[in-house]
């Protein structure tokens, strides 16, 4: 026990050290001294530029005029377009809650950091709150928090300013927490699942070890020490919570939990029962009339020489539905069999990316700017393109992180959800099309040098139909990059019906590498270069866990359940959010650090083809 108390410790304070890092890189502005310019992503910085900004505010919160003239010359100096402003006595709940959602310098830098912030005030340039659609004012806890979320993805730049505000004392620090965190879409039980698998550590050394079990609850009161020393923070209740965190811990749980709920979680409450009601008629119909007839033979080569391969339920949303992938025993070719029909595609793609899984999609999209990055650069070494088409956009999240490595392209984006208008507004995209690609093809008068579709061919019904339509887009010499998943790889065979790759019932089509580049040469296409290794994801055995802890304890109140939310329901997912936190740590470290080692893991191949000049 003496080993796994001195673990604990470690733990606890390296934890401690990390968020303050995080924490004393908060800026602090010094009178007379000019903020440090941000540049521009992907276009030239824009401080020093006399720019208007208004004020958007949490419901009670009080910014003196002192206050407002410094946070504005703070963002004309320093060219933010957005400035969250953080009380300097913040209190030491939601002081962790900050450290633990953003690194201020990646918030600084990255184009797709998540919108984060106090949840005290904002300023935002007029143009970023008129493409939003929203006023200087005031706002309940839960809009300001979706506001926050939403002003950084129209914002070039931003970044968060501590202040000499204060906080009102008489409200609690747990007040509207709840609130923010869905605000934010952060999930509220993944918050107190990990707070609770750190406190259940402690307190099980405590009582287990006499020796050392005091010196890690020791440790673990004195974490807001640590976390705010030599910081621009210095929270109001700090002596109170360090003295006491072992008894605050719990309570703040229960705090956040029996919270009133605030008007804008009223209104989500709303939304999500207009929904349930919409998914309860339709279930009344039954979800079978969703697939086509069984065909016989295979889409890609013809065969009749099928085998079945997975079978899986909807892993993504838990709606009802069993779904089949079977593989071709000529050419390899996988794909769903019977297949979703057009209605049944928009049944299970509802509230995936968009509407009620909007937050989620945009948590998951945004870990991905690595491997952005690395498709724009597999390009450039190859091109330089003037005008670039990224099929199967979503939100343009990639387009919005390749405008760093190539500043001088222009970037268009297609896709069959609203979310590309999004992208068109929030100004990650210069043309935005709404549709099937074949369909449109008419209607897109540029010619461009580069087409890309990544993650996207396999959510397609007819895979050929699509590679006509790029190839018929591109001008001669251009290039076509596809990024895809590995149905080869040997993950997919280990964790089988549980590897994220097969997504059923999204994914239609799962194509071998060579029979791709085989479809390629056919249509005049020469592949210029392939990547396996590169295009690996790192999330095989994290989702895999996830998928497991979902299928044991789904979201409770999601509008597609059979049956109203039940307090049984929420313990079981508490349960299974707390039980499977350290599997999910452990599959965490396995996928940075041990998979990428094994050969044939790779989840996903890239490749780059040219279309012949003639």
């Amino acid at each position: 026990m003496t080993v796994l108390s001195l673990l604990v410790t470690a733990a606890v304070l390296g934890g401690a050290v990390r968020l303050r890092r995080r924490l004393a890189r908060l800026y602090r502005p010094v009178p007379g001294r000019r903020a440090a310019r941000v540049p521009a992503h992907g276009a030239a910085p824009s401080g020093g530029e006399d720019v208007a900004h208004g004020l958007v505010a949490v419901e009670g919160a009080v910014v003196s005029g002192q206050i407002r003239r410094a946070a504005q010359a703070c963002a004309r100096d320093g060219g933010f377009q957005v400035l969250d402003l953080v009380p300097a006595d913040l209190p030491v709940e939601r002081a962790l809650d900050l450290a633990r959602s953003v690194d201020p310098a990646r918030y600084r830098t990255d184009p797709l950091a998540l919108g984060r912030g106090a949840g005290f005030a904002t300023f935002a340039s007029e143009d970023v709150l008129r493409r939003v659609g929203v006023r200087p004012g005031t706002l309940d806890v839960g809009a300001f928090g979706e506001l926050t979320a939403r002003l950084r993805q129209y914002a070039r730049t931003a970044d968060l300013v501590v202040v000499p505000c204060r906080t009102t004392p008489r409200v609690p620090a747990c007040r509207g927490r709840r609130a923010w965190l869905r605000g934010l879409g952060v999930p509220v039980p993944l918050v107190i699942a990990r707070s609770a698998l750190g406190w259940l550590a402690v307190v099980a050394v405590l009582l287990a070890d006499p020796r050392w079990g005091p010196v890690a609850a020791l440790a673990y009161c004195a974490v807001p020490y640590v976390v705010f020393a030599g910081t621009p923070l210095s929270p109001r209740d700090l002596h109170r919570v360090a003295l006491l965190r072992l008894v605050v811990t719990p309570w703040s749980w229960w705090r956040t939990l029996t919270d009133p709920p605030s008007a804008w979680e009223g209104r989500h409450a709303r939304r999500e029962e207009r929904a349930r009601e919409h998914y309860r008629d339709e279930y009344v119909q039954g979800v079978r009339r969703f697939l086509e007839p069984r065909r016989p033979d295979c889409p890609w080569c013809g065969s009749r020489s099928l085998i079945e391969h997975v079978t899986s339920g909807d892993v993504l949303q838990r709606k009802p539905g069993t779904f089949i992938l079977e593989r071709c025993r000529d050419c390899g070719h996988i794909f769903q069999n019977p297949r979703l029909t057009s209605e049944g595609l928009d049944f299970y793609y509802r509230d995936a990316c968009d509407g009620l899984g909007s937050a989620f999609s945009e948590r998951v999209f945004a870990r991905q700017g690595g491997s952005y990055r690395a498709r724009a650069e597999l390009v450039a070494a190859h091109a330089e393109p003037r005008a670039w088409l990224d099929v199967g956009t979503g939100h343009g999240h990639f387009c919005r992180a390749a405008r760093a490595v190539l500043p001088d392209t222009a970037f268009d984006g297609l896709d069959m959800g609203a979310g590309v208008r999004e992208a068109e507004r929030r100004g990650w995209l210069r043309n935005a099309y709404q549709g099937q690609f074949p369909d449109l093809l008419d209607r897109l008068t540029d010619r461009y040098d580069v087409v890309s579709m990544h993650h996207y061919l396999e959510h397609t019904r007819d895979p050929q139909a699509e590679l006509d339509a790029a190839v018929k887009l591109l001008e001669p010499g251009g290039h076509l990059l596809i990024e895809l998943p590995d149905p080869e790889s040997r993950l997919s065979r280990l964790l089988g019906r549980h590897w994220v790759g097969w997504l059923q019932p999204q994914h239609l089509n799962m194509m071998p590498i060579g029979n791709l580049e085989g479809a390629l040469a056919a249509r005049g296409m020469q592949v210029v270069a392939r990547e396996r290794r590169a295009a690996h994801q790192r999330h095989d055995l994290v989702c895999a866990a996830l998928l497991a802890i979902t299928a044991f304890g789904p979201r409770p109140d999601r509008p597609w359940a059979p049956h109203a939310a039940t307090a049984a329901d929420r313990a079981r997912r508490a349960l299974a959010l707390t039980v499977g936190a350290p599997f999910i740590a452990a599959a965490l470290l396995l996928d940075r650090w041990l998979v990428p080692l094994v050969p044939g893991t790779s989840n996903a191949y890239r490749v780059l083809a040219r279309k012949d000049e003639g």
